[in-house]
């Protein structure tokens, strides 16, 4: 349980907030580079940490992304021209450059200055991975750009989903801190025919079925933290473990096994009460099933829009007699079943009210580890993650393991015995 000061400072994103500011230490997606295809296309608005930019692909192809108000009137610039060199205002034709920068105030007298003392909002942006990114902090200390190893990976090979999210971001990450939901949340009947989750090749989703009641152990990483579920089997000599690693500020890889695709998510705070959720799918060494994963996940969103058509006042779609004979929740898909119980908590979920268990263990791991971040933060010292010698190669794992080895050791297992299986090289 928390107090209502622990819980402010673990959901409010904005400026000058403690997790607003620790947020900004790092690179973040902004929007799907799909959104500013277009060179000369229409700016895009981006609401990001309580803050309301635009992004945009000017004529000649430069990406910006810049507070939303021209600094004249207040004219929001999703309306604006998109010239070469930025974006013009429709109300007096102020241009404002990716940069910020004031270049041209049309209705002013020749030689004015006012242009020289103004400057909008503006943050540097990256292209990759189908996703384009940007980084809100202090200039002086831009980090390096994370080197995730599926950012280069070809289209084929990859699948990045965004879905809008009614809630506070932190419910969303949260679910990923707990191993034991998906015995419960997740369940398909079918699953002990060896139905449930195949089509995308997560057949590691049935083995955990076996047991609701994981020891759950945690530790500390440069990058911020991992995650062990260690479930036993009928074997006593064997468990069955899986593994997830957090990298800051809110990325982490869920738990894979043998020969999986693979994915990372991330917790995008768009402000306090809303977020979206990304799901990278990608698989390093061949194409997705992408038709397979959306069934699985059931998060293909309208276009533009980055919605479903679920939500809190239509229960999300769940289906009672679904219930009965196809799966725990009444709810298809897995991303939706995760946003309906996230949801359901309320904009901001009152944590002061909550009453944790043993199978809470790494939720309130992580919990503590970033309020300390927080209070280390404010003496000085440097947020995990952002040392430039990390190298950003994760893979996680979801296999068998001797049950007198240490957990963190199951990956060694899961990758020899992908050596000593390999695909058919059709497959």
């Amino acid at each position: 349980m928390l107090t209502h000061e622990q819980n402010e400072n673990l959901t409010r994103v904005g400026p000058g907030t403690p997790l607003g500011r620790f947020l900004r230490h790092y690179w973040i997606p902004a929007a799907n580079l799909e959104e500013i295809a277009m060179p000369g296309g229409a700016p895009v608005r981006v609401g990001l940490l309580g803050e309301k930019l635009v992004a945009f692909r000017d004529p000649s192809g430069k990406v910006g992304l810049i507070g939303e108000f021209c600094p004249h009137r207040r004219a929001s610039l999703a309306y604006a021209r998109n010239e070469v060199g930025g974006l013009r205002c429709l109300y007096h034709g102020w241009k404002l450059s990716p940069e910020g920068r004031v270049e041209e105030t049309p209705p002013e007298p020749p030689g004015s200055k006012l242009k020289a003392n103004l400057k909008c909002h503006a943050y540097p942006v990256r292209e990759a991975g189908g996703i384009l990114w940007t980084y809100m902090g202090d200039p002086a200390k831009q980090p390096p750009f994370p080197k995730f190893p599926w950012l280069d990976l070809p289209p084929a090979q990859l699948l990045p989903v965004k879905m809008y999210q009614d809630c506070n971001f932190l419910q969303g990450l949260e679910g990923d801190l707990d191993p034991a939901h998906p015995n419960y949340l997740h369940r398909d009947f079918d699953v002990d025919a060896g139905k449930s989750w195949g089509g995308a090749g997560w057949e590691s989703i049935a083995r955990l079925m076996s047991d609701g009641a994981p020891e759950i152990l945690c530790e500390e990483t440069p990058y911020l933290m991992r995650v062990g579920a260690v479930r036993k089997t009928n074997d006593p000599k064997k468990n069955y473990v899986r593994t997830t690693e957090w990298i800051a500020p809110f990325y982490c890889y869920i738990a894979t096994g043998p020969h999986e695709s693979q994915l990372f998510k991330a917790w995008l705070p768009i402000d306090d009460v809303s977020c979206y959720t990304y799901y990278i799918h990608f698989n390093p060494s061949r194409p997705l099933d992408v038709p397979a994963t959306y069934a699985n996940w059931g998060h293909r969103t309208e276009n533009g829009t980055y919605r479903t058509a679920h939500s809190v006042e239509n229960m999300h779609l769940q289906d009672r007699q679904r219930m009965i004979s196809g799966n725990f929740s009444g709810i298809e898909g897995a991303a939706i079943q995760d946003r309906a119980v996230q949801e359901s908590m309320g904009a901001i979920c009152d944590r002061t009210q909550e009453h944790l268990g043993t199978s809470d263990k790494a939720v309130i791991f992580y919990r503590r580890l970033i309020l300390r971040k927080l209070a280390e933060m404010d003496a000085g010292k440097s947020p995990p993650g952002l040392d430039p010698a990390l190298d950003f190669k994760h893979r996680t794992a979801s296999w068998y393991s001797p049950s007198d080895e240490p957990w963190q050791d199951v990956l060694r297992h899961q990758e020899r015995y992908e050596r000593e299986n390999p695909l058919p090289a059709s497959a």
